[in-house]
């Protein structure tokens, strides 16, 4: 990078260098010839002001026919052409040089960004304008010999042409070599100057006849007018041009907040059809790429049980990450959650130390972050936040859409996490009673209609009553939540686990006969009997019987009775000596236990 940036100051040092020997030389030659010319001067300062005036003006009026060509036509090679034609040299010399510095002073003034010094700039363009006016000085007295504007005829047109060409093949001769040495591509500024430059200005041939006729016929009071109405033109255009940019940039701001406002419909449709926060933040994270630059996303949610802590979800290029092991949000969400309004920063690097608390940075690329709180109901209850390895990618207008954004997933999480309150158990995180009734019928009615199988697991862990006894709840506890994670693991997309009551569970097992069922209960089992929880001092483990029922072969013609002989199995299998799986096809008919 060190070599790459000192290569890059070198061509900016030698185009200066050019740039300031151009200018410099121009104003020596100016000075010399206009010294030796000084009486000259005096007698004819009235016409030489007011051509450097019209030209400065001219210059700073510069308007544009075509803005997908990005360049402006000026009218002061018109008027340089008409000194040219009617002032003795070396006169159109000092009108180039005042020209120029009136021109530059007055664009400086406007300009927004300046991408080098005020000096460097009046230096190219003095210089370059002189050169032309040079160039077309001696192409003037090569063809003096017929050089009169008092009525229009070839030789004079001609004259005119030949200077036009002139004067654009010396403006291309002088910015080429700037371009070369600023290191920019030579062929591309050729192709597009001889593209649009002579046919766009080629208009300046006709004015400038008309100026130079007028001038030799009426002299400079006759000129001023009609040449003052040619600047005014100019200006009008200009301030056409003007407008047109500003039409066109709030038509632009406007089909881009058309568009945003279109994506922020889609995201908001979207993320509402799902009832699972992992969803939804998936959803956020493929659509916020279609309006911010945001390759890093997590999510940060108050967890909402025993323990005040968070859970974290991370989104990298699209892809969402497993949820990490280190507590991410416990510092910075903690406080995004107090503070409850949006946090831009453009450059991490550079405003680490006025934040009162370090971000959460996923990525050490990452400069800029954009974070927004989670509101419901004037509740928060969790954090956004999208990072860039990009400087300066977030502002006010992309806080904006992102906080709308992080409105909608708070109203969707939110449901989501609302549905999954009432339909799972929060200590176990298996679904509840009702919820498995509910989608038991369903597949039985599913299975009835297709032909289909389906099997219902009936799980007890055994002893449990002595654990609870003998270590307290909370050891009981910790023990069912690490047995709900045991068979959450186990389970199969379409498979529905839930928390039967107490120290019981119940699993539906669709599209699956009794040698898969068997299959996964014997998977559960052999879990749960390796399964160990450490309490303090003591480590609580037990093992844990399972009962079978298969639809259609043990239906005895209603859902509840499956159940029975689901259960009736699992009844079995702790008589039989716990720690076992029994089917209900495959054991004899005992009387109804009590547990």
């Amino acid at each position: 990078m060190e070599g790459k940036s000192g290569k890059l100051d070198s061509k900016e040092r030698r185009f200066r260098v050019y740039a300031c020997t151009l200018g410099l030389g121009a104003a020596a030659a100016v000075a010399w010839q206009i010294y030796e010319a000084r009486d000259l001067l005096r007698e004819e300062i009235l016409p030489v002001t007011v051509f450097a005036t019209f030209i400065g003006f001219a210059w700073y009026f510069s308007f544009s026919i075509f803005p997908r060509a990005s360049l402006s036509i000026s009218l002061d090679m018109a008027y340089l052409m008409t000194a040219l034609c009617v002032l003795p040299a070396p006169l159109p010399l000092a009108v180039a040089f005042g020209g120029a510095g009136l021109g530059c002073h007055l664009r400086a003034r406007d300009a927004k960004v300046r991408q080098n010094p005020f000096f460097i700039v009046l230096c190219l363009n003095t210089g370059g304008l002189v050169m032309t006016a040079l160039a077309g000085q001696w192409l003037s007295l090569l063809m003096a010999s017929h050089w009169q504007f008092r009525v229009l005829t070839w030789w004079t047109a001609l004259v005119v042409a030949a200077l036009f060409v002139t004067y654009n093949l010396t403006n291309l001769a002088v910015m080429s070599v700037a371009v070369v040495l600023r290191g920019e591509p030579l062929l591309g500024y050729l192709v597009h100057y001889l593209r649009y430059i002579p046919s766009l200005e080629v208009f300046t041939i006709p004015l400038c006849l008309g100026l130079a006729l007028l001038y030799a016929g009426s002299g400079i009071w006759g000129f001023v007018p009609l040449a003052t109405t040619i600047l005014l033109a100019s200006g009008l255009l200009k301030k056409l041009n003007q407008a047109r940019t500003e039409l066109s940039d709030a038509n632009d701001q406007l089909q881009h907040r058309s568009r945003e406002l279109r994506i922020l419909n889609t995201i908001g449709q979207e993320i509402t059809k799902s009832l699972q926060p992992e969803r939804v933040f998936m959803q956020v994270c493929q659509n916020m790429q279609r309006i911010l630059d945001a390759p890093f996303v997590f999510l940060s949610l108050d967890h909402r049980g025993p323990h005040d802590n968070y859970i974290e979800y991370v989104a990298r290029n699209g892809e969402v990450l497993p949820r990490p092991e280190r507590h991410l949000g416990q510092g910075f969400t903690s406080w995004m959650l107090e503070e409850r309004r949006p946090l831009v920063v453009s450059d991490i690097g550079v405003d680490r130390d006025s934040l009162p608390c370090s971000p959460v940075i996923l990525d050490p690329s990452v400069h800029s972050i954009l974070a927004a709180p989670l509101t419901v109901n004037k509740e928060t209850i969790g954090l956004l936040c999208v990072e860039s390895p990009r400087v300066g990618v977030y502002g006010v207008d992309q806080a904006s859409v992102f906080t709308t954004i992080a409105q909608q997933a708070a109203v969707a999480i939110e449901n989501a996490r609302n549905y999954q309150m009432a339909t799972v158990d929060q200590l176990t995180q298996l679904h509840l009673r009702d919820f498995f009734f509910r989608k038991l019928s369903e597949e039985q009615v599913r299975a009835r209609r297709y032909g289909s199988t389906f099997a219902v697991l009936m799980l007890d862990l055994d002893s449990f009553k002595e654990i609870n006894d003998r270590m307290g709840h909370l050891a009981g506890d910790r023990f069912l939540q690490r047995v709900g994670e045991v068979i959450k693991e186990t389970m199969r997309a379409a498979d529905v686990p839930c928390r039967y009551g107490g120290e019981e569970f119940c699993v539906l097992l669709p599209e699956t006969d009794l040698e898969g069922a068997t299959t996964i209960a014997e998977r559960i089992r052999k879990r749960v009997a390796r399964l160990e929880v450490r309490v303090g001092e003591d480590v609580v483990h037990t093992t844990i019987s399972v009962g079978i029922a298969c639809y259609p072969a043990d239906f005895p013609g209603s859902l509840q009775g499956l159940l029975e002989k689901a259960d009736q199995a699992l009844y079995s299998a702790k008589q039989a000596g716990r720690d076992r799986v029994v089917a209900s096809s495959a054991r004899p008919s005992p009387a109804r236990r009590s547990r």
